[in-house]
């Protein structure tokens, strides 16, 4: 067997192949080249601090310098035969011979990258389309985007990832509408959105939007084209029809862009673009809805489930539901009129846990015209309280009729985590869950149920955790409960002792502690009526107008005038003294009701007129 004692020396001045590609490797963005392989190897054996010295000598241009630092810098052995023989010979050398036998060097730098051209927006169609979104807004901030607070919501990253596929310009400019808000953590299967988009069908197509400003340019009618259909004219422009696929005449898939799959590609796991569909330039997807649907689950636990159906019923109709909502100040609602189409109370089958009865989960499912602020947790949340035995089906009368309660008692609303906005219906709108272009290149809607599939593998998996946690939980011995000397399953423990326990479940992981004795809702404090809370918020808004024009006032004297001293501004400390001092300063001190807070909403605030 060879050793490396047996290998042949390398040859001076030239350089193995590996040698070669490992100093290539190392190049970097530069590289210095030498006039041939000898003068590149002459230096393998030199000390970072001698090539350093010698780089900043030939970046000078002078040379290499004379004296016992130059000579101690190059090593003897790897000198020439004329500069080799001593270092004093080496310092008396002239210039010129110096700089003849110095090779040229060269640096090479990498060429930077081309700057993105900007895209043309303008060599596209327009059309307005409305896309039914799914998320699960756990995570998020509500749907709606929060100007420029830095709360990341579901609208945020839809925009976001349309921006990025190119697919609108400008939110602000593409004619966007949504079907409604939800709260913080709230969920939506049959969200809808609707907004102007890019196409890829050609601008004389029927389909798109022709306006001027949008990108339309009226083209001069051929006489040899009147009469003739769309098919005709597709043909006339080329567009053939290949293996059952229609085809432009470049040889691309004729058909509009694959909107699903490219933007669920840029979108979290946890929203997905479900659906697309053609609908016309002045649809709104929230006056155009007809009813929206939202479902809330919650498990049986000691809710009387009959006691909660009897007092569901109740808001059938159209009431006002004043006391089943959060004020919202930035919003001047005289209106809390709203109508209920459809309510019931049913089991989730899939989710039945036989040995417990007290584990089987319920729906409440829910159909409106439009809902106010906060307006189904709050009604949830009285639910909850009557099939605990706390309050009676009675309660949702009393609460309805503003004679006898004119301002909303003070409770907490329900969880937001089992609340989903499940469906919103429009007439006339036929969803399409693919698109030509899918039918070649890729399958959307396979993907989308593989994505879907995936993640409810893996919620179940974790709900299996915890059920298989709770059955060994259920069988756990206590010693001398309920009285001394017996024995009892915490299972059992833990049922005999629900209806005990000082504390009220809110749906979801949310429990309220009612300390000894619960407060009848009728008999808590009430907050500010609406009227009241009405023309408070005008009095802050008129408060806040008149300090912003004395400032500026104050700001337009002293440009004018620097050397006169102006009057000072007034400072928000005297107009609160002022407010105070009106007929609403005895209203000052406001429930925590009152405050403004982020403005998101279960559904949308106003009504929905009729498509």
């Amino acid at each position: 067997m060879a050793t490396n004692k047996d290998r042949p020396l390398p040859v001076p001045g030239k350089l193995s192949k590996a040698e070669r590609k490992r100093r290539n490797k190392q190049g970097g963005s530069a590289a210095v080249l030498g006039s041939g392989s000898g003068d590149v190897d002459k230096y393998s054996t030199w000390s970072r601090d001698e090539l350093l010295h010698r780089i900043r000598e030939l970046e000078s241009g002078a040379g290499p310098s004379s004296g016992p630092l130059n000579a101690t810098a190059i090593p003897a052995h790897l000198m020439s035969a004329d500069t080799s023989s001593s270092p004093g010979s080496m310092a008396s050398t002239d210039n010129e011979s110096e700089a003849a036998s110095t090779p040229v060097y060269t640096t090479i730098e990498t060429p930077k990258r081309k700057d993105r051209r900007p895209f043309d927006f303008s060599k596209y169609a327009k059309r307005h389309v409305a896309f039914r979104v799914a998320y699960f807004g756990w995570p998020y901030g509500g749907f709606a985007s929060q100007g420029m607070n830095e709360i990341k919501t579901v609208e945020s990253e839809l925009f976001n990832a349309l921006l990025a596929a190119r697919i609108i310009e400008d939110p602000l400019q593409c004619n966007y509408s949504r079907c409604g808000r939800t709260d913080r953590g709230v969920s939506g299967l049959g969200q809808v959105i609707a907004l102007t988009v890019r196409s890829s069908l050609p601008k004389s197509s029927p389909h798109v939007i022709r306006s001027e400003g949008d990108g339309f340019v009226p083209e001069t009618k051929d006489p040899a084209d009147e009469g003739l259909t769309q098919e005709e004219l597709e043909a006339k422009a080329g567009v053939y029809w290949k293996r059952g696929i229609k085809r432009n005449k470049d040889g691309s898939v004729f058909g509009e862009l694959a909107y699903l799959n490219i933007i669920n590609r840029l979108l979290p796991p946890d929203i997905r673009i479900v659906a697309w569909a053609p609908v016309p330039e002045d649809f709104n997807a929230r006056f155009h809805c007809s009813w929206r649907q939202y479902k809330y689950f919650f498990p049986k636990g000691i809710i009387d489930i009959e006691k909660m159906r009897a007092a569901s019923v109740k808001f059938l109709g159209t009431h006002d539901f004043r006391n089943f909502c959060k004020y919202d100040a930035s919003k001047t609602i005289e209106n809390y009129d709203r109508t209920i189409h459809e309510i019931s109370i049913e089991t989730v089958p899939e989710h039945n846990f036989p040995a417990k009865k007290s584990r089987e989960f319920y729906q409440l499912t829910l159909k409106g015209s439009a809902f106010l602020w906060h307006q189904v947790r709050c009604m949830m949340s009285v639910l909850l309280s009557v099939g605990q035995g706390l309050e009676e089906p009675e309660v949702i009368d009393q609460l309805m009729d503003v004679q006898q309660c004119p301002a909303k008692p003070n409770y907490d609303m329900a969880s937001d985590l089992p609340l989903v906005l499940y469906d919103c219906h429009f007439e006339n709108i036929e969803w399409q869950y693919q698109t030509e272009v899918d039918l070649v290149n890729d399958i959307t809607p396979l993907r989308l149920y593989r994505a879907m599939e995936d993640q409810w593998s893996c919620y179940v998996t974790k709900s299996l955790m915890y059920s298989r946690m709770l059955e060994q939980l259920d069988q756990a011995m206590l010693i001398n409960l309920p009285e001394p000397g017996q024995s009892i399953k915490l299972g059992e423990y833990a049922e005999q002792n629900a209806e005990k326990e000082n504390n009220i479940s809110l749906g979801g992981d949310l429990r309220m502690f009612m300390g000894k004795r619960y407060s009848q809702l009728m008999q808590r404090q009430k907050c500010l009526p609406t009227e009241v809370k009405n023309k408070k918020h005008q009095e802050r808004k008129r408060i806040k107008l008149a300090l912003a024009e004395s400032e500026a006032n104050s700001a337009n004297n002293s440009g004018t005038n620097s050397e006169v001293s102006s009057p000072a501004p007034a400072s928000v400390e005297t107009f609160a003294k002022a407010a105070e001092s009106s007929s609403l300063g005895s209203l000052a001190s406001t429930p925590a009701e009152d405050k403004e807070e982020v403005q998101d909403q279960d559904a949308t605030d106003g009504k929905a007129p009729q498509a």
